[in-house]
């Protein structure tokens, strides 16, 4: 009975275990799906504008041209190469052939700018232009522009070109574009394909309608007006989708029979377009119309309806789009989420950098990367306390329940035998031998830039950071981190005896590739320090990024230097005032209007590198590029200046690239990168 007991005990704390681990694994990250799905959802932009020449009654002729009209819809990539799906009715100011209502509507506005006295109210104002209408429109000519832009986010901005329409619900015929047959009419499914001329775009899988249910959760992503354009919001935050969240809440047919999906997630003017997407990631559904009151000026929430993603997917086929094609950077950023969701942060950082490679500058991969940089700083390698006392607790269980079977068994062996007595002499116990401490195998220490660590001193005010400088150039400086420990690499362990193992710590010197720093680094970390970061740069990085100083207790006294910045600003353009130029051999990743491609860097210097590459490359060619720093990715812009179209002696044929205007956290690691490299003695 006792052993019984004792078994289902244990049975009980094992699982206890099981809950606590499966427990730790959970943290407070951004919905899964959520995360997966958001970059390949884009803005579609249409711009009607016109120039008009008219001649006012009693006047000379002029050019007028009136503002633009402008509208804007959501849509959502399907296949990497560019082709993105969309409702019809978010295309159709820029691709209806029937233009009358677009210039009756300019016209009327340049009559009411050229032809009218300032200061009518507006309604006075469209009541004569409306009346003089008749008298200067047909002698008007426009010059009618529109434009299709989808703008991704990243905040890049691409020209679109419609592959295949169909318009909105209505009582007129729909048209379709197909390249075997023209002009096709077909009733509207408020449907479109757009394409643009880019590559490894991220992609939303799609689902099937048909299997729906009523009452199933879904959550519609896009670009709402009442968002977008909020007086109270910061404009560059546009590119960031808004989700809503809802059910399916019947399941109904529109007015030609075709079904349609109704739910209760709210919507508004600007998400049309947008993918409904269910739990497991997979549009089921595209918003298409919602419902408004009688007057037509306010939405009406709870009761929107989507176009059915089965009819999306047949129309996208019809016009040709490889909706198989697999998007290596999703394949990419879905394992760097799913690895971030559960915590392997060092998993998460790799496929997060290579993600970042693929396609730069998106906001959700940003977010991730500096989240990651941080966690990795502040987090141990050793399970939870709670996870750690359920599987010791379910081991004793364990172990518990056989002694005590061995036990009976050893027992009831014991009573089938007759045992003479034996005299027994008390031996004392054998002292262990004593063994060298084992050696412990660590990997190297983070590298933590100047920019990260800015946001950890930001977060975390429990971090200790450490100056490890040489005495000689601790000595000749009368400045230090604010807060440091000042520690030589040989007392470090005695310095943070008294931290425990799990305390952040940041270590920082001025030696070339930060070898102080990461020799007392490994230190620690064979001592059992699990959270041992090195500042990337040293502690010129530290006073170029302007974080806080402190005086040294030699420096007492002595003013503080002046903080610089990154990048000084001697001009209106920004331009970088370290000049020097040094010898490299640095991997690159270059996306120019080709495919990307591999590259090495020779030269580099604050505002340009030399680009060793065989890759044909003009003057004024805009190129993204990928630097790999000590294998930190950099992602800069840039534009070529000249061309070296043959190897020159030792010098490779390749292209001269000037920079961008720099981002702050770029500057701080390209600046620490070069003056690193200057400090080793490697300058050109």
């Amino acid at each position: 009975m006792k052993l019984r007991l004792f078994w289902a005990i244990g049975g009980c704390l094992a699982v206890l275990a099981a809950w606590a681990a499966a427990s730790a694994g959970q943290g407070g990250a951004p919905t899964e799906v959520l995360l997966k799905v958001k970059p390949a959802v884009v803005i579609i932009v249409t711009e009607v504008s016109g120039d008009v020449r008219l001649t006012c009654p009693n006047r000379s002729p002029q050019r007028v041209r009136p503002s633009s009209s402008q509208s804007h819809g959501t849509g959502y990539v399907v296949s990497p190469d560019g082709y993105i799906l969309t409702n019809g009715h978010v295309v159709q100011p820029y691709f209806e052939k029937d233009d009358r209502e677009v210039r009756e509507t300019i016209v009327e506005q340049a009559i009411a700018e050229a032809c009218l006295e300032s200061g009518l109210s507006d309604d006075r104002k469209k009541a004569a232009a409306q009346q003089l209408y008749s008298r200067v429109a047909p002698t008007a000519a426009v010059d009618l522009k529109k434009t299709l832009a989808v703008v991704l986010p990243n905040r890049e901005k691409y020209v679109g070109e419609v592959k295949a329409y169909s318009p909105a619900l209505s009582e007129r015929p729909g048209k379709r574009v197909s390249a075997r047959s023209g002009e096709v009419t077909e009733s509207g499914k408020d449907v479109a394909v757009v394409k643009i001329d880019a590559r490894n775009l991220p992609t939303i899988p799609l689902g099937d309608s048909d299997r729906v249910q009523v009452g199933q959760a879904i959550r519609i992503v896009g670009f709402p007006g009442v968002v977008l354009y909020h007086d109270l919001l910061d404009k560059r935050s546009a590119v960031e989708a808004s989700v809503t969240s809802g059910t399916v809440s019947s399941l109904k047919r529109d007015a030609r029979g075709a079904p349609v999906i109704q739910t209760d997630a709210a919507a508004s003017w600007g998400n049309s377009g947008g993918p409904a997407i269910n739990d497991q990631g997979e549009v089921v559904g595209m918003l298409t119309f919602i419902s408004l009151t009688s007057d037509e000026t306010q939405a009406i929430q709870g009761f929107n309806f989507l176009v059915p993603v089965n009819i999306a997917k047949e129309f996208a086929v019809a016009a040709g789009v490889p909706l198989d094609k697999k998007s290596p950077f999703s394949t990419v950023w879905y394992e760097a989420v799913e690895r971030y969701t559960r915590g392997d942060w060092a998993g998460a950082q790799s496929r997060l950098d290579a993600a970042s490679r693929l396609f730069p500058n998106f906001p959700d991969v940003q977010r991730l990367q500096a989240d990651v940089q941080i966690r990795l700083l502040q987090s141990s390698p050793w399970p939870s306390p709670l996870m750690l006392s359920g599987i010791a607790v379910a081991a004793l269980a364990v172990a518990g329940g056989t002694w005590l079977m061995v036990r009976r068994r050893g027992r009831h062996a014991a009573a089938g035998l007759s045992t003479p007595a034996i005299a027994t002499a008390t031996i004392a116990p054998e002292e262990p031998a004593m063994l060298p401490p084992p050696t412990v195998a660590v990997p190297p220490p983070l590298r933590v830039p100047a920019a990260d660590m800015a946001r950890a001193l930001a977060q975390r005010a429990d971090l200790v950071v450490v100056d490890v400088r040489t005495p000689s150039s601790y000595a000749s400086s009368i400045v230090q981190a604010r807060g440091a420990l000042r520690a030589s690499p040989e007392e470090i362990v005695q310095v943070c005896a008294a931290l425990a193992h799990s305390q952040g710590i940041v270590l920082y010197c001025d030696s070339p590739s930060e070898e102080t720093s990461a020799r007392a680094a490994q230190l620690l970390m064979e001592r059992g320090y699990t959270r041992v970061a090195v500042l990337a740069g040293g502690f010129r990085t530290w006073e170029a990024a302007a974080l806080p100083l402190d005086r040294t207790p030699h420096g007492k006294g002595q003013p503080l230097p002046t903080p610089q910045a990154a990048l000084p600003i001697p001009e209106p353009e920004s331009v970088p005032t370290l000049k020097t130029q040094i010898s490299v051999d640095l991997p690159v990743g270059v996306k120019g209007t080709g495919p990307y491609f591999n590259a090495r860097a020779t030269m580099l210097r604050m505002t340009g590198l030399f680009l060793a590459t065989p890759e044909p490359l003009e003057v004024g060619q805009k190129l993204r590029l990928t630097i790999f720093l000590k294998g930190e990715p950099l992602e800069l812009m840039g534009s070529v200046t000249s061309v070296r179209p043959d190897a020159e002696g030792d010098q490779p044929r390749g292209v001269e690239v000037a920079f961008d205007r720099l981002r702050d956290e770029a500057a701080i690691m390209l600046e620490g990168f070069i003056l690193a490299h200057l400090g080793g003695g490697s300058s050109a």
